[in-house]
């Protein structure tokens, strides 16, 4: 499929099934926005990446009720910003530690042991962990990884934003866990439980 499907197949059954969820994420922002965003990163961003924020702006107002993958909630245009601003600016000593620019020539999905200046964040948790997109290149450039506290961006991983969208509807459709992450309703929204 591609990413405009799933974004369909997984709003679509969010406004059957969680419509407080499915009104808790914004429609997409003008293109413009989106090109402003990617050229305060430095980074080209993927196709997928600027399609995605062209279906959806993620959850403008950090409520829980927009958790549409396990555990996380979309980031906005505006957060995807300043995430990733604090984020390369906190890790910056770390980065220059373990290998400084030289950490972006490498591929796509390495472990790089720090956050990136070519991560560019999609999802968040209550616990700050993210979900971003690695834009460096080589074969595995648009993978979605997980950035989690001390294990860093050593956490799951999913080959594209496609890729995790399909995991997750599938699970929702299927009605099936999601990396053991199993999805529930309460009061009309969608609600992850790791048992």
């Amino acid at each position: 499929m591609s990413v405009e499907q799933n974004w369909l197949r997984l709003h679509d059954w969010c406004l059957g099934e969680a419509p407080i969820t499915a009104a808790a994420i914004d429609p997409p922002a003008g293109q413009s926005v989106v090109d402003e965003i990617e050229a305060s990163t430095g980074r080209k961003w993927p196709t997928e990446l600027r399609t995605w924020f062209g279906l959806q702006n993620g959850n403008p107002g950090g409520r829980h009720s927009a958790l549409i993958f396990p555990e996380y909630q979309p980031l906005p245009l505006d957060r995807v910003a300043s995430v990733w601003a604090s984020m390369t600016a906190l890790w910056a000593d770390t980065t220059e530690a373990v290998g400084g620019l030289s950490l972006l020539d490498e591929p796509a999905g390495e472990v790089a042991g720090t956050y990136l200046s070519a991560y560019i964040p999609i999802a968040c948790n209550i616990q700050g962990d993210l979900l971003f997109v690695d834009t460096r290149a080589g074969k595995s450039s648009g993978c979605v990884r997980g950035f989690m506290g001390e294990d860093n961006d050593q956490g799951e991983r999913w080959p594209s934003i496609d890729a995790l969208l399909e995991e997750v509807v599938a699970s929702l459709e299927h009605g099936h866990p999601c990396r053991g992450w199993v999805p529930t309703i309460e009061e009309g929204w969608l609600h992850w439980e790791f048992p």
